[in-house]
């Protein structure tokens, strides 16, 4: 009910001209769009915050292309930030993860509207044939029809009092985070592989179809590669997926993901985004001995001169909005109404 108050908003608000309006006042700003992943099967369903179905995304490329903006690179927009350049209606295009949908979903509609992109690549699961095992968890038990199960015997300590444990809402999350917990320090790929099999045995889930399948499965070398090819824009996401403020762990976060990655691109990685959108000014410091130009956030806004360069904000696109609230954030009309409230 409140979706639809605010899209009928939005659509009073398009048809009086404040969209245009907005745009206008706005014009000398860069969008960045943020993306993660493109539905190769149900996976908007399960986790809409990260995954777009590709006749919307399409339906965005589209519109930016009627509507005149200009997509550049991100190498691009730094340049132009830095310069002050007052190019107008500048558009840029981030992914976040490296999900092989990209390659599958993404990239053929990109080529098709020639628009640069640039995307993050996690290094700890590329090239590895299984899936990033936090969303596989997750999905197994949305997935799953099994009403009860036994999940004492998975070798896990904390769930061996679950044995004939009722499979409700409640007790499907508590689960799976323990099983999370339990598998995420894990070391040895094949330990979490063996969680996952385990299961899908449990639960009635295929997990080698999910694997074959590579619905949370991050892209090879030779994806990569073809990735390229479409003129995809390769750059830092950390290895593990993690970026905490101490500077050696952080440092080594960026090293491995370089040492991962770089060996395969045509020029080094030199952009960065923050893995969930958590960083902090404390980041900086590391940021700025690799060497790193910009560094891109969760937090939603516009890009311009007075734009920390480590803290780039952007605008999140995914299954959970609707094309008038697309067309409300790229135009600048939501960016003004968050500039009033603050």
């Amino acid at each position: 009910m409140r979706s639809s108050i605010k899209n009928s908003i939005f659509l009073v608000s398009k048809y009086l001209g404040l969209f245009s309006l907005s745009r206008w006042l706005l014009r000398n700003k860069v969008r960045v769009l943020c993306y993660h992943g493109f539905t190769m099967d149900d996976e908007h369903k399960n986790v809409p915050g990260l995954f777009i179905e590709p006749e919307e995304f399409e339906k965005r490329m589209s519109y930016l292309q009627r509507k005149g903006y200009k997509v550049i690179g991100l190498e691009q927009a730094y340049r132009e930030v830095g310069e002050r350049a007052k190019s107008k209606d500048r558009v840029g295009r981030t992914i976040e993860d490296g999900y092989v949908s990209v390659l599958r979903e993404a990239a053929p509609i990109m080529k098709q509207y020639n628009f640069p992109s640039t995307l993050y690549v996690t290094s700890y699961f590329f090239n590895k044939d299984c899936p990033v095992f936090t969303l596989a968890v997750n999905y197994m038990f949305w997935k799953t029809k099994v009403a009860q199960a036994d999940f004492s015997m998975m070798g896990i300590p904390s769930l061996e009092a679950y044995k004939n444990c009722q499979l409700n809402s409640e007790n499907r999350n508590k689960i799976a985070i323990l099983i999370k917990e339990y598998g995420q320090p894990l070391k040895g790929n094949e330990n979490r592989v063996a969680i996952l099999q385990a299961l899908g045995d449990i639960l009635n889930v295929d997990y080698e179809k999910l694997n074959q399948d590579r619905l949370f499965g991050l892209v090879n070398v030779d994806e990569l590669n073809q990735l390229q090819e479409y003129g995809v824009d390769i750059q830092l996401h950390t290895h593990r997926h993690t970026f905490p403020v101490d500077e050696d762990i952080s440092r080594k976060e960026i090293q491995d993901n370089k040492q991962a990655i770089n060996p395969f691109l045509n020029t080094a990685m030199t952009h960065f985004c923050y893995p969930s959108g958590v960083w902090s000014t404390r980041h900086w410091k590391v940021l700025e001995q690799e060497e790193i130009k910009t560094a891109t956030t969760c937090q939603t806004g516009f890009v311009d001169e007075k734009s920390p360069r480590f803290a780039w904000p952007r605008v999140l696109d995914s299954s959970r909005v609707s094309q008038i609230e697309f067309e409300a954030e790229v135009s600048g009309f939501n960016e003004l109404l968050r500039m009033a409230r603050s």
